[in-house]
């Protein structure tokens, strides 16, 4: 009977593997596609790749700013395309030798549960004292007129161009949304983002939303908040999608319509209902040690609905294994670092202020603009925010900007330690860095 079967191998299911083989587990692994999941094969890493090459771009466009001409430069699509494939089978072959290496057997084919301690894979039967779901997510698509042109598609498909479009549509401005309309936005492509709600990036803090749209709207980004799709047609040989925008009826040309409406659970080949795994449309229902109901069967990462994050999917993995060792793993899932890929880069932990409305708590800001590094590397667009709480205890900040993906971190690792202020004060930044803005936001209380 094996420790531990773990149903998908995305970043929670590879990694909790290595992790719990680490630490002494018979452990088995099942997949019925790739290794790696939705980040690595089409979402985080490829997605990244396309951003380091837009931002490459954007860099050459600028140099005239550091006494550098260049009259012309030509983007090779074909070379960006073949860069990506290239480093998502790295990545696939790096994990595929951890897991060899650590001897962990990984099986490719559809899982389903039969029982509590039994999953079935390619005919086989294989006992478990303990089960992972980490079966994943998948896009969202609302379904309206139109929605089979060839010309939609959602944020996976968009990872597989042969050719980058002239005129995009981007329905949904939350992370991926808006990671991709600025993306795109630098491979010369007249980019229109589309918000259902009030405002883009709905979950973040209302001082950085605002100050992302006013970027990217800067940026030559179309914005429409308060505004929904309702139909793609065509019309003498061109594509228009039809938005209604504030009681008015738009009528907007495009060549792709990119839906980024979202995520939603993947419970693969799994019969919840039949086990009496209690779930609803957003995820898989979980304990603190993400435990279903049904004992010994937990759930990880994205089919649990919270915080679709990869890193989170990860932790997930390591605080069941954690709960099957009988040992404790403090970790603390309200201060997950997450990070929007955009221009520029956002960054954020912890709470925001409308989260705190009622509760006696503290701001501050710094600028980016007054950052001699900031300066230098012509990136001054953006500013940190931090939020403090009524015993002086940082519990929020929040980050547009330069390097805002790395600087997250640093107040990260000090929220966790529940580090006092006026004791955060005296840590020293090296000068000159971009980590100032930390250091000289924290010194404002």
């Amino acid at each position: 009977m094996k420790d531990l079967v773990i149903i998908g191998a995305g970043p929670g299911g590879f990694d909790t593997a290595i992790h719990a083989k680490e630490h002494g587990l018979d452990v088995t692994l099942i997949e019925r596609h790739k290794v790696g999941g939705t980040c690595l094969n089409v979402g985080c890493i490829p997605t990244k790749t396309l951003y380091h090459n837009a931002k490459t771009i954007k860099n050459m466009k600028e140099l005239d700013v550091f006494g550098v001409e260049v009259k012309d430069f030509k983007v090779n699509y074909e070379t960006i395309k073949t860069r990506k494939e290239t480093i998502v089978d790295n990545q696939i072959n790096n994990i595929l030798t951890s897991i060899k290496k650590l001897g962990i057997e990984l099986i490719e084919g559809e899982a389903s549960i039969i029982a509590p301690n039994k999953v079935e894979v390619n005919g086989e039967i294989i006992e478990a004292k303990n089960i992972i779901i980490a079966t994943g997510s998948v896009s969202r698509r609302i379904p309206f007129p139109g929605d089979d042109f060839d010309i939609v598609h959602d944020s996976e498909d968009i990872l597989s161009l042969e050719t980058f479009p002239k005129k995009m549509i981007v329905i949904g401005a939350g992370v991926i949304g808006c990671e991709m309309a600025t993306i795109f936005n630098h491979f010369d492509c007249e980019v229109t983002l589309v918000e259902y709600l009030d405002e883009i990036l709905p979950p973040l803090d209302k001082d950085i939303k605002k100050r992302a749209r006013n970027l990217y709207k800067r940026s030559g980004i179309k914005i429409y908040t308060k505004s929904v799709l309702k139909e793609v047609i065509k019309k003498d040989g061109k594509y228009f999608a039809l938005v209604e925008s504030k009681g008015k009826m738009l009528e907007l040309e495009t060549d792709y319509v990119l839906l980024a409406t979202g995520r939603a659970p993947s419970f693969g080949n799994l019969d919840l209902d039949k086990l009496g795994i209690e779930y609803t449309n957003s995820g898989i229902k979980v304990n603190d040690n993400f435990e279903t109901n049904v004992k010994s069967i937990y759930a990880i990462g994205d089919v649990t609905g919270i915080l679709m994050l990869a890193h989170k999917a990860t932790y997930d993995g390591y605080k069941v294994v954690s709960k099957i060792l009988e040992k404790d793993m403090a970790i603390n899932f309200n201060q997950v670092p997450s990070v929007v890929f955009s221009f520029p880069e956002i960054a954020t932990v912890g709470v925001t202020e409308q989260e705190l409305d009622g509760k006696e708590y503290r701001t501050n800001k710094y600028l980016f603009k007054t950052n001699a590094k900031a300066e230098c590397l012509n990136e001054t667009d953006g500013f940190i925010k931090m939020i403090v709480d009524g015993n002086d205890i940082l519990v929020g900040v929040h980050i547009i900007g330069a390097h805002a993906s790395d600087l997250i971190h640093e107040v990260t690792a000090i929220m966790y330690k529940k580090i006092n202020i006026y004791e955060y004060q005296n840590i020293i930044h090296a000068h000159p860095t971009i980590s100032e803005v930390v250091g000289e936001c924290i010194k404002k209380f």
